[in-house]
């Protein structure tokens, strides 16, 4: 869905009983015969060089039909005057699932001895207008056609260029307006529950969109901000849950990875009942996103976007957007600097959680605003700032899940065999998760001394003034 084959200049082709992963030249790169018509991730496909060459790219993303084709093809032989094929042709016709357009394609092989004459038929098929193709990338875009979709169409990551004397009115315009199709996008990825990333990125950009509107204030008129920031929390909430347990699920081995072997069944029966309860909440999620509140938020959202009722004439609703960003980035930057110095060995936990959310709001301010500053030097700052999140965010997730165990233990009933072995197997479980989570909090005040270092304090300044 979000190209990474593609990317990487790799189509995927199913013909007949065949995988093939070819270059975009044409070039067939690996292959597998099965008979099986369908595989959604690279995991599903058996042990072969081609499912090691798609694990890579795929990582946890699913494998999503975008062109079918009927093709007919019909072989030529050219013979010279002594009767002898010096020439092979292969007419193809392709008819695309999409448009009732047909292409036309004549592929030419060459037979030994007779380069001159295969040199020659090719120079006879470009005189009657014969255009060359670039190989299977030219058939990939005319499947396309019609389909409403276009290479490169859907991403991951966020991407609104600004102009940095655009009024701060359009630029929000313009950041919401991303973050809303962002949303869009992946809604249906959600209700056919295709991959869990289609839910992740909504989570995204209603996160960047609830944080939008907290941290670029007087912009929005207050009524519009007030309404939205509930209807968006609102969104996260009810998204919350099943991205909760698809985070346990994709943890799976690396959990049982954690424990000895004779305490690793136990688990499985833990993620029985995570992969259960995923399913019920993912029936919920569905239902809630079809209900016509969920549809009529979005529809109005886009709407007030438009509306000029919706910026009001507040103070920094004519101002420069680099102006705004400045002072936004500034404060962010320097709320971090306060929290995290004022962090001591002995500091409450839930100070941590706060500096990860004040490290969280920079970094969307910096995603925001990047295309008004040297981008590789924000990056490079943002790569810095990384580390910290990881350590935080690491440190947060090891204290839900520790919370969120201890919780499941006190509802396992005692007496049966598959009872013992699997609050056994929890408790292992706990115990690595509490000496990881002690682990991370003894490092915080390294981690921290790094980011806070005169050299990134100067990388800072450099990027963005004093």
């Amino acid at each position: 869905m979000d190209w990474r084959l593609y990317r990487k200049k790799k189509l995927l082709f199913h013909e007949g009983s065949q995988w093939i992963l070819q270059n975009l030249k044409g070039r067939t790169l690996k292959s597998l015969t099965s008979r099986r018509k369908s595989y959604a991730t690279f995991w599903q496909f058996p042990d072969s060089p081609l499912r090691d060459a798609l694990q890579g790219p795929l990582d946890i993303r699913a494998l999503i039909e975008l062109a079918t084709e009927d093709l007919l093809s019909v072989e030529l032989q050219i013979l010279n005057n002594d009767k002898k094929i010096v020439c092979i042709l292969e007419i193809q016709q392709s008819n695309s699932c999409h448009n009732d357009k047909q292409l036309l394609t004549v592929h030419q092989r060459e037979v030994r001895g007779y380069t001159k004459k295969f040199k020659q038929v090719a120079s006879c098929i470009r005189d009657v207008g014969g255009i060359e193709q670039n190989g299977p990338v030219d058939t990939f875009h005319h499947l396309l056609e019609g389909s409403g979709r276009t290479p490169l169409d859907y991403r991951s990551a966020y991407n609104v260029p600004l102009d940095p004397l655009m009024s701060s009115r359009e630029a929000l315009r313009c950041i919401y307006s991303s973050l809303l199709a962002d949303i869009h996008v992946n809604t249906q990825g959600i209700l056919d529950d295709t991959d869990t990333e289609f839910l992740h990125d909504l989570r995204v950009a209603v996160r960047r969109t609830r944080s939008g509107l907290a941290l670029i204030k007087n912009v929005l008129s207050p009524e519009v901000s007030r309404r939205f920031k509930k209807e968006f929390r609102d969104i996260g909430q009810m998204t919350g849950p099943v991205r909760d347990l698809d985070v346990y699920l994709l943890s799976e081995e690396a959990y049982k990875a954690r424990l000895p072997v004779y305490l690793q069944e136990g688990l499985g029966y833990f993620f029985e009942d995570i992969a259960a309860k995923r399913k019920e909440e993912q029936r919920r999620l569905t239902h809630a996103l079809r209900r016509p509140h969920f549809i009529k938020v979005l529809t109005e959202w886009g709407q007030a976007l438009e509306s000029n009722d919706t910026y009001p004439a507040g103070k920094n609703v004519g101002i420069s957007i680099a102006t705004l960003a400045g002072k936004i980035v500034h404060k962010r930057f320097q709320m971090v600097l306060d929290d995290g110095r004022k962090i001591q060995p002995g500091t409450p936990d839930c100070e941590l959680h706060r500096l990860r959310i004040e490290c969280k709001k920079l970094r969307y301010s910096l995603e925001f605003f990047i295309s008004l500053y040297d981008q590789q030097r924000v990056q490079q700052f943002i790569r810095q700032l990384k580390k910290l999140q990881n350590n935080l965010g690491d440190f947060n997730d090891l204290s839900v899940q520790q919370d969120m165990l201890a919780n499941y233990l006190t509802h396992v009933r005692p007496g049966s065999r598959k009872s013992m072995r699997l609050a056994a197997s929890i408790g292992g479980l706990m115990s690595d998760l509490s000496r990881q989570h002690q682990e991370l909090r003894t490092h915080f005040e390294e981690t921290f001394a790094r980011f806070s270092c005169s050299d990134n304090l100067s990388l800072y300044n450099e990027i963005f003034g004093k």
